[in-house]
């Protein structure tokens, strides 16, 4: 039989395409999964509207008991109603492989997200690097979401971040609480950033500016999204004016150079030192001593390398350290090297 993943949209049911609804009426059972994103809608108006019943699907129903689905599927037609676009979450993706590995036919019907919807800033989408999600503190720092953001920045390309949430608590990260994160582990509190709230909601919010500034301001209800971006084009800079009404002074006097510069002396420094405490295997088993020589010589060169272009060539230097790092990991993951970023 078949398991249909279907996308409700960005806010509510209106979103729902009528191939979402055809498909949705068509499944003995129905199912909705409203914990990866907070709709504005209810079970009871999602029944309504496809003129059937609705049930709950909890995190575990999915993370911990998707045999329970699957078992279903083979036996009729199911359908899990899903926030977004129900492919923009890596638990959908481990459903489909799994009803694909069990010989159940499955249905994609696609919808509108947050990754396509972030373009209502003005910002293009093809200059977006990787999505990164800044957790709730008692979930761990925020560290990685910093470095995403950096490497991003390094690339000249903008970051989309998203914010954590927990539906069943209804618990929601705010735009403002998740900048205040950031800032703690060392964005600084210059940065351009840009939160969203509601977006494809007819109270939605776009507002740009200082991140301390963008940090005092009421977004209202969930769900909120930021995006820190990289170089801009004239026309996103047009858009963020009109559309975000980001401060003109903030675009005129904006310099990448300061943050590049930054993002130069943090990468050097911390393989400058990594070069300087770093363990190798024992030199007497594959590779040799002078094998490994040989590598780290190469990782001494970038390092060279990115000092004498870290003035006038910045993404060169950048290119040059992020080779330099890219060896450092790739001794380490061999265990040919032991150390700590």
């Amino acid at each position: 039989m078949t398991l249909s993943l279907i996308s409700v949209g960005l806010a509510n049911e209106q979103d729902m395409s009528l191939r979402a609804l055809e498909e949705a009426r068509g499944c003995n059972v129905l199912y909705a999964e409203l914990y990866t994103m907070k709709l504005a809608t209810t079970l009871a108006t999602l029944t309504d509207l496809v003129g059937k019943p609705v049930a709950l699907l909890l995190r575990r129903d999915l993370e911990e008991n998707s045999t329970k689905i699957i078992g279903e599927a083979k036996s009729g037609r199911i359908g899990i109603l899903i926030g977004g676009d129900c492919l923009s979450a890596t638990t959908h993706i481990s459903l489909l492989l799994e009803a694909k590995a069990n010989g159940v036919e499955t249905h994609i019907i696609h919808g509108s997200s947050i990754f396509s919807a972030i373009a209502e800033t003005g910002l293009s989408l093809y200059k977006f690097g990787r999505t990164v999600t800044m957790p709730f503190p008692e979930k761990g720092p925020a560290d990685t979401v910093l470095n995403g953001i950096e490497r991003n920045l390094s690339e000249g390309l903008h970051t989309l971040v998203l914010l954590d949430l927990d539906n069943e608590q209804n618990k929601y990260m705010s735009a403002p609480q998740a900048i205040m994160g950031l800032i703690e582990v060392g964005i600084s509190p210059e940065t351009l950033v840009v939160g969203v709230a509601r977006l494809g909601q007819p109270n939605s919010i776009i507002k740009a500016g200082r991140a301390t500034d963008v940090a005092l301001l009421d977004f209202g209800e969930a769900p909120h999204s930021l995006v820190v971006p990289g170089p801009l084009h004239f026309l996103e800079e047009d858009s963020l004016k009109t559309l975000a009404n980001c401060p003109r002074e903030l675009l005129k006097n904006r310099d990448m150079k300061p943050e590049l510069d930054r993002l130069i002396d943090k990468y050097i420094d911390g393989c400058r030192r990594v070069r300087e405490t770093m363990k190798t295997t024992d030199p007497t088993s594959p590779p040799n001593s002078a094998q490994i020589r040989g590598i780290l010589d190469h990782v001494d060169r970038y390092l060279a390398d990115a000092e004498y272009y870290r003035t006038d060539q910045r993404p060169t230097a950048l290119t040059s350290v992020a080779y330099a790092e890219g060896i450092l990991d790739a001794l380490k993951l061999l265990g040919i090297a032991d150390f700590q970023w």
